[in-house]
């Protein structure tokens, strides 16, 4: 699996940037528990599946090291991009006079949609391996995310260094570790490139090149493009599904099906909106196409 890691995002010179968006399914099992109950139905596991994304910022004599995890994709490189555009203009997060305002910023991402019919969408922010923001507690996470800084160039094996993290606290476990990449996100100084794997089907596997403009913009910028091919693949199939219903007459005119369906339908025109804005500003190409599940 390619590293999920990406190289210094500097505040002065840019070099080839590189980041990807892993997701991931975790699995605790109590290493007191017989392989015989892990099959039964009633032996119920620790399972964390989450979107994680590692940057690094800073200059050579200063950096931070920040995790971004969330419940989705797109929020995930939403909110990532949000903080790389941040530090470009304030510089490192942990040194400020003034403490970065973390919950505004997680405001500030949310849809009307997201608000509506996902309330309990969460997210968690690392810097240097502790929490700095969490919308819920996960004491398994702020474990792995601590050890990750001893294997900062093999995320794999920091499950490896977290199962003697907790076998050391009197908590011994066996972890099982899957993943897989959805997104990776080179920039060489000149051009950026994207790479988009989705499950969805085989217009959602893509990805685009995009040249112009001013470097540490455009990386951000594609972050958001990202976060919103993303966003629009998950939508239009939630959308495909609630008009075929109403089609057959499963759901009213009024009902929140029907108001889905409408702020879903004005959410998808918009993210469209967004990477038509893109277009316009770089010159962008896609391989193999670009996709076409924005039509409503």
């Amino acid at each position: 699996m390619p590293s999920c890691y990406g190289r210094v995002f500097n505040g002065d010179i840019m070099e080839e940037f590189n980041a990807s968006l892993v997701r991931e399914k975790i699995v605790f099992i109590d290493d007191d528990t017989p392989q015989v109950l892990e099959a039964e139905e009633e032996y119920q596991p620790t399972v964390i599946r989450s979107n994680r994304i590692f940057l690094q910022v800073g200059k050579r004599a200063a950096t931070e090291k920040i995790v971004v995890r969330a419940q989705n994709m797109h929020t995930t490189l939403r909110l990532a991009g949000r903080m790389l555009y941040n530090y470009s203009k304030q510089g490192l997060f942990l040194d400020r006079e003034t403490p970065y305002d973390w919950e505004a910023q997680w405001e500030s991402i949310m849809s009307h949609y997201e608000r509506d019919f996902n309330p309990d969408l969460w997210g968690a922010i690392y810097i240097n391996g502790k929490p700095v923001f969490k919308t819920t507690t996960s004491p398994f996470v702020d474990v792995i995310e601590k050890c990750a800084l001893l294997t900062i160039d093999n995320y794999d094996a920091t499950m490896d260094v977290t199962e003697n993290a907790l076998k050391q606290v009197g908590r011994a476990m066996r972890i099982n570790h899957s993943s897989n990449v959805a997104t990776v996100i080179t920039d060489s100084g000149d051009s950026i490139r994207c790479g988009i794997i989705h499950r969805g089907g085989k217009d959602t596997t893509f990805s685009f090149t995009a040249e112009g403009g001013e470097t540490k913009n455009r990386i951000v910028q594609t972050f958001s493009i990202a976060a919103a091919f993303l966003e629009a693949i998950n939508l239009r199939f939630i959308l495909d599904g609630l008009q075929e219903r109403k089609r057959m007459g499963e759901i009213p005119n009024v009902s929140k099906e029907a108001n889905k369906i409408r702020i879903g339908t004005a959410r998808l025109v918009s993210l469209d909106k967004g990477i038509r804005s893109f277009e316009d500003i770089y010159s962008v190409r896609y391989r193999p196409d670009k996709p076409k599940f924005f039509n409503v």
